[in-house]
């Protein structure tokens, strides 16, 4: 014979073992998430700010030497 545990019962159970593997609800999850994207996003902002100040460089020295590239436009 199978016995079903009620609906109500199953669900509390479900939630508390949730909340057994993630602590406060996940909110430490939450801030790990949070810190890995502004970090990520930090990353990536350092990175462009570099690739400007070469692209700016490398155009200084293409206008000094007199090979600076000028662009066709449409």
């Amino acid at each position: 014979m199978l016995l079903i545990a009620p609906l109500p019962r199953t669900t509390s159970r479900l939630q508390s073992l949730a909340l057994l593997v993630l602590p406060h609800g996940g909110q430490a999850v939450a801030r790990r998430n949070a810190w890995a994207g502004m970090s990520a996003d930090a990353a990536i902002a350092r990175e462009r700010r570099q690739a400007e100040s070469a692209l700016a460089a490398a155009d200084v020295r293409a206008y000094a030497r007199g090979t600076r590239r000028t662009s066709t436009g449409a």
